[in-house]
C-alpha cells in the first residue's frame, strides 16, 4: 500500500479500537434494560436509601440488583480510595461537591452522547453543573441539601419583629434590638452566629454564600477542564475585592467594637445555641430541620430563605449537592451508568426527596409543598443553590478558618486576609 493508504487504514483501526473500547465500557446500556448486579456507597442514611430501592425495585424489576451500602461521612473518601487502588472498590459511588477535586479522577466520565449538556442543565438544578467537565460528566445529581436561615419566632417577636430578615442589611440595625451584653460586655443572647470559625456550623458555606453573591465564585474550570482559582479577584472597576467585602461584613459580628457585635469565640457552637433559644438567626442545612425539632420540641421556629444582597439581580445561597458517579475499576459500569441514570430519574428523584427529607435535586419534579412551609422554603433554596468545586476539603477549609481567624485576631484587615487566602488557594491548584 501507499503511506496515504497505510495512514488512512490506520486511522480507521484506531477508531475501530476507540469504539469497542466505549462498546466495552458502557456497551451494554440501553440495550435490553438489564443492569446487573450494582454495589453502591454512599453516606445517605441506610434505611432511607433501602425504602427507596425497594419502592423503585416494584416499578421497575431492572433495579433488583442494585445494593446500596452506607459509609460514614468521617471515612468515606479513604475507604473509598483505599477501595478503588485494591480493586475492591464499588460500581456507583456518591460523588460530593467537597469531594469533586479529591475524588474526579476515581470516576469515569459519562460521555456527552449518553446524557447531553442541554438534557443535563434543563434537567437538575444549576448547583449540579459542577459535574460538568469539556468531557463529559462527572456524575449525575441525586441530592441536593442547600444552606437556609432557621429564625427563633420568639425572640423576634420580643423585639416587635415580624418577620425574618430578606437582606444582610437588615442585620446591621437588627443585631442590636436582639444581642443582649451583661456588665462585662459577655453576650447573653445573640442575635446570629456571624465573625469565627470554630464554634459555627457551616462556617464555611455561610462565607462562601456571601462571597458568591458578590461576585466570587472561588474556583472554575479553565478550557482544558482543569479547576483553577478565581478567590481575590477584582473586577476592573472596583477598589477592593468582593471576596475582602464578604469577610469584612462576616467577620464585623465579633467584632466588639462594632454595634453589629453579636458573637466570639468563647459561645457555645451556633446549633447548640439556637436549639437552646440563645440564638435568634442560625444559618443550616435543610437536613438538620428534623434534628432541631427534635432536640427542643418546645423552640417556636421558623425557616426563610438565605439573606440576600439589596438590589441583587440573581437569588445565591450555598449548597451541598451530591452526585451518582461510576467509579474506576467498576465491575460492572454498563450497569452502574444504566442504574444512575434510573436512580436519578424523575420518580427516582421525587422518592429520594421523600425519604430523605430534602428538595429534589431536579428541576423537573414538581413538589406539593402546600402542607410545609418548610418545604417551600427548601424547595426555592434548591434552585438558588451554587457552590464551587471544592480541590480538597481539609486544605480549603484550613484557608478559610485562617482567613477568618485573622481577621477576627485583629492579625489582618480583610483586604489582607483575603489576599494571603487567594495566594494560598492558587499554590492548591497552580493551574492559571
Amino acid at each position: 500500500m501507499s503511506i496515504f493508504q497505510t495512514i488512512v487504514v490506520g486511522i480507521f483501526v484506531a477508531l475501530i479500537v476507540v469504539g469497542v473500547g466505549v462498546f466495552s465500557l458502557f456497551g451494554g446500556f440501553g440495550g435490553d434494560g438489564g443492569i446487573g448486579p450494582v454495589v453502591v456507597w454512599g453516606t445517605a442514611d441506610q434505611t432511607a436509601m433501602d425504602k427507596v430501592l425497594s419502592g423503585l425495585v416494584q416499578k421497575d424489576k431492572s433495579l433488583q440488583d442494585v445494593i446500596y451500602i452506607a459509609k460514614k461521612p468521617g471515612t468515606y473518601e479513604s475507604e473509598l480510595i483505599n477501595a478503588i487502588a485494591a480493586g475492591t472498590g464499588p460500581d456507583l459511588i456518591f460523588l460530593p461537591q467537597s469531594d469533586i477535586g479529591v475524588l474526579a479522577d476515581k470516576v469515569t466520565l459519562i460521555p456527552y452522547a449518553t446524557v447531553s449538556q442541554s438534557t443535563f442543565i434543563t434537567s437538575y438544578v444549576d448547583e449540579g453543573q459542577l459535574f460538568l467537565t469539556p468531557q463529559g460528566l462527572l456524575a449525575l445529581p441525586f441530592i441536593i441539601d442547600p444552606l437556609v436561615m432557621y429564625w427563633n419566632r420568639d425572640t423576634f417577636t420580643g423585639v416587635g419583629q415580624a418577620q425574618a430578615p430578606k437582606y444582610w442589611n437588615d442585620f446591621i440595625s437588627l443585631a442590636p434590638r436582639i444581642t443582649s451584653l451583661d456588665a462585662g460586655a459577655n453576650v447573653r443572647r445573640s442575635a446570629v452566629a456571624l465573625g469565627t470559625w470554630d464554634n459555627i456550623n457551616n462556617a464555611k458555606a455561610i462565607l462562601s454564600a456571601l462571597m458568591m453573591q458578590t461576585g466570587d465564585f472561588i474556583t472554575t474550570r479553565n478550557a482544558s477542564g482543569a479547576l483553577v482559582s478565581t478567590l481575590g479577584a477584582k473586577p476592573d472597576s472596583a477598589n477592593v475585592s468582593p471576596a475582602s467585602e464578604a469577610l469584612r461584613f462576616y467577620t464585623d459580628f465579633a467584632n466588639p467594637s462594632k454595634t453589629t457585635y453579636s458573637w466570639n469565640r468563647s459561645l457555645a457552637n451556633s446549633y447548640t445555641a439556637f436549639v437552646a433559644g440563645d440564638l435568634a438567626v442560625y444559618f443550616g442545612q435543610a437536613s438538620e430541620y428534623r434534628s432541631i425539632g427534635e432536640r427542643n420540641p418546645n423552640l417556636r421556629f421558623g425557616v426563610a430563605v438565605l439573606p440576600q444582597l439589596e438590589g441583587a439581580s440573581a437569588q445565591i445561597t450555598s449548597g451541598n449537592v451530591v452526585g451518582l458517579a461510576v467509579a474506576r475499576g467498576a465491575k460492572n459500569p454498563a450497569g452502574a451508568l444504566a442504574a444512575a441514570q434510573k436512580l436519578t430519574s424523575p420518580a427516582a428523584s421525587a422518592a429520594v426527596a421523600l425519604q430523605l427529607e430534602l428538595p429534589p435535586a431536579r428541576r423537573d419534579v414538581g413538589v406539593d409543598t402546600s402542607a410545609s412551609a418548610a418545604a417551600e422554603v427548601f424547595v426555592q433554596s434548591a434552585l438558588m443553590a451554587r457552590s464551587w468545586a471544592d480541590p480538597g476539603t481539609r486544605a480549603t477549609d484550613s484557608i478559610f478558618k485562617e482567613m477568618i481567624e485573622s481577621v477576627s485576631s485583629g492579625r489582618l484587615t480583610p483586604e489582607q486576609s483575603a489576599f494571603e487566602a487567594a495566594a494560598a488557594m492558587r499554590q492548591l491548584l497552580p493551574n492559571q
